[in-house]
């Protein structure tokens, strides 16, 4: 049963939302032409149709809404042959029940289902776990959606691995949900890829001399490899003095101070060592014989040696200078001065044992090899050349770096992001078979509802029949007394309108009131039938939109009486029925128990509004063209409104009192000539005026007004004024 219907931005409704809310089987909708009943109908029928996306409907559930409005008469009289309507009879008895006993298990079903509703809330069960999937994924989407803020705007490098990808949150979660993660971590990180987009994209993007990384090319080993820094160096054995150095161990002691010693003039010189007169020449002729040449031979094989690791190791130095210029060098500073020093500190540590050596020859000293240092080094640039080359390839290549750029990129958002993933894959799948399961539940119901429908399909095949119903309408129409045409069967399936004297007579040549009377006929009997011999539907909503235009004070009778007969029942689910006659309104009303309907009034300014009105509130035809003037006072009705219930005031009124000579009442308003057009508005249909007043803009709402009352002012009834607008 609908429970609610909101209105907005459609026709006559505005921004600011006109509902009708009702809990009652019959609702009786009041309002004048113009302010939207068309409009509510036409939605009832079309309620999928895009042009009424500002409109919703609440607590429809499996019931047809049947309406009757000029689209339902269109859409089913202007051909020549009506589709048929299914009655069914009632002489086969067995058929019947089967069709009876199905129909109350239906309502039992249904019954059911709505009771479990009441007890377990199943629409709320359902709407939660469908509102925890929802909040599930929007908070995935809000987190993968990180990356769109993290990577993208501004100058942000990485912007291009998001094109195509950022249309919508759920674009991007989609993608990165189906992209397949890394059995291992990605050994690049995005930083990386914000240098090597920076390298090889960007606007200083540039390719690089590979040649100017030179190998430390050094031949430290051939030095630190001589067996001379083994060798014990001493002097000549054969020296007298040879014995005495040895034995003392102090050849360094004494070649030092032999740097002192001159060759004496007399006997007894000073010795450099003790001060004393001790030195004469045999002496100082055998400490210079045991300095031989072979001695001195060695010494300056060790000095040169000095030199020459002395020179390597000033060659390394200016090296490590000039490289840390070259920027895939420089990026990896700390790793090369590291490297750098491991080989420096161990030549260094080696030259200062041959300092030592030189200094005392007698030592043997033990180098060691700077080789694998020396390698580490060289290995390290030639990574770097390798480097070069690659980004040099890269540079060479843009497109293909940018696709590989952009797949690593994504294997690492993906692997950032893989917690996020699983859980919600996880959450989802078991949101999911929650909801399943509630479902489920109303599934077994709904599987028990069906096979009460078959079993109606299939009793209904052996007693459907289209007479019945042309047999209803065309009793009804004699009833209203239109005995000049009838409906008879064309066909198995379908109806034609047919004159005395014509075989097929054409919808369009009946007169206004017999189309109406015709085509509401035709609805009763398709509300009581089916549209199709198989069709199944247990419960009907049943929407009627003015079905008394152009009839006669009679036929809005007989049609409220026959309103009232077949559709104030229990046969139907509810009822809605528009009017703007409210005589007809009346009519619908006659005996009917206030708790057993809901009223509502439909009325329009610049928009149309809704309002519940008590029976109360039911005014006559007259009293109901004073509430326009106050509605209008209030924002309620339109000017054209105004003016025309201004017009039928002045018309019933003073008709009624016999004096409806407008002449003689409005002579004092034509002294102004501002009234001029309110009076031949007045006037327009009770007298032949040539011109034709039509043009709402011209109407000015406070001449009217006022002239309206000075009327009952100069004719001696503004108390009957005043009490109207009271």
């Amino acid at each position: 049963m609908i429970t609610k219907i909101t209105f907005k931005k459609v026709a006559s409704f505005g921004e600011n939302p006109a509902t009708l809310e009702t809990d009652k089987k019959l609702n009786l909708i009041y309002g004048l032409n113009g302010t939207g009943k068309t409009t509510i109908s036409k939605y009832l029928q079309d309620k999928g149709n895009s042009y009424f996306a500002g409109c919703s409907i609440e607590g429809l559930d499996n019931e047809k809404v049947l309406v009757y409005n000029q689209k339902f008469i269109d859409d089913n009289f202007y051909q020549d042959t009506q589709k048929g309507i299914f009655s069914l009879k009632s002489e086969n008895k067995e058929a019947k029940e089967k069709i009876d006993k199905a129909i109350e298990e239906i309502k039992k079903l249904n019954a059911q289902i709505k009771n479990d509703e009441i007890k377990t809330g199943f629409h709320f069960e359902l709407e939660k776990k469908q509102k925890d999937i929802d909040d599930l994924q929007n908070t995935t989407e809000d987190k993968t959606w990180e990356i769109k803020t993290k990577f993208s705007g501004g100058d942000r490098i990485l912007e291009f691995c998001l094109e195509g990808k950022m249309g919508s949150k759920k674009a991007l979660f989609d993608h990165i949900s189906k992209l397949q993660k890394l059995a291992n971590k990605p050994k690049k990180t995005t930083e990386d890829l914000k240098k090597e987009a920076e390298a090889t994209q960007g606007a200083n993007a540039k390719t690089y001399d590979e040649n100017l990384v030179q190998k430390a090319n050094f031949d430290f080993w051939n030095i630190e490899n001589q067996e001379i820094f083994k060798e014990v160096i001493i002097g000549n054995k054969n020296s007298q003095v040879a014995e005495l150095i040895n034995r003392l161990n102090i050849s360094d002691w004494v070649k030092k101070g032999n740097e002192f010693l001159n060759e004496p003039e007399e006997e007894n010189e000073i010795c450099p060592f003790c001060q004393q007169k001790t030195i004469t020449k045999g002496l100082h002729q055998e400490i210079q014989n045991y300095f031989d040449e072979t001695y001195q031979n060695k010494i300056t094989s060790l000095e040169n040696l000095d030199k020459e690791y002395w020179r390597e190791y000033q060659s390394i130095k200016n090296l490590e200078t000039e490289l840390l210029k070259i920027d895939f060098i420089k990026s990896k500073e700390t790793e090369y001065k590291l490297l750098f020093k491991n080989f420096i500190d161990k030549v260094s540590s080696n030259w200062s044992k041959i300092n030592n050596k030189i200094k005392s020859p007698n030592i043997t000293i033990d180098l060691e090899s700077s080789i694998l240092e020396q390698k580490a080094l060289n290995d390290f640039l030639i990574s770097i050349i390798d480097e070069i080359k690659a980004h040099n390839e890269k540079i060479n290549n843009k497109q293909k770096t940018k696709k590989q750029i952009i797949k690593d990129f994504w294997e690492i958002m993906r692997w950032d992001y893989d917690q996020t993933i699983e859980n919600h894959k996880t959450q989802k799948a078991k949101l999911k078979n929650e909801k399943s399961d509630i479902e489920q539940k109303r599934s077994k119901l709904q599987d028990k509802i069906q096979e009460q429908k078959t079993i109606i399909k299939e009793a209904q095949r052996e007693m459907v029949n289209i007479q019945d119903a042309i047999d209803a309408i065309n009793s009804e129409l004699i009833f209203f007394g239109l005995d000049g045409f009838s409906i008879s069967p064309a066909g198995e399936e379908s109806y034609k309108l047919k004159r005395p004297n014509e075989d097929i007579t054409k919808f369009e040549t009946l007169s206004e009131g017999e189309k109406t009377v015709i085509s509401f006929l035709y609805f009763l009997e398709l509300c009581k039938g089916k549209e199709n011999n198989d069709e199944v539907v247990t419960e009907k909503i049943v929407v009627i939109d003015d079905p008394i235009s152009s009839l006669s004070h009679m036929y809005v009778f007989n049609v409220a009486q026959l309103i009232r007969k077949n559709f104030f029942n229990d046969d139907y689910k509810q009822v809605f029925i528009l009017t703007h006659n409210l005589y007809f309104f009346h009519e619908l009303l006659h005996k009917q128990k206030e708790n057993n309907c809901k009223l509502f009034r439909l009325c329009r300014s610049e928009f149309s509004l809704l309002a519940e009105m008590n029976r109360k509130d039911i005014q006559n035809e007259y009293q109901s063209y004073w509430q326009i003037l106050k509605d209008y006072n209030e924002g309620k009705a339109t000017e054209v409104i105004l003016a025309n219930s201004m017009r039928n005031i002045l018309e019933r009124f003073f008709g009624f009192i016999e004096k409806d000579d407008f002449n003689e009442l409005t002579k004092e308003l034509e002294k102004d000539e501002k009234n001029n057009f309110f009076i031949r508005y007045i006037n327009k249909e009770s007298h032949s005026d040539p011109i034709n007043i039509s043009d709402s803009k011209e109407i000015d709402p406070q001449i009217f007004k006022e002239a309206f009352k000075k009327i009952f002012e100069d004719s001696g009834y503004i108390q009957h004024y005043n009490k109207m607008m009271a």
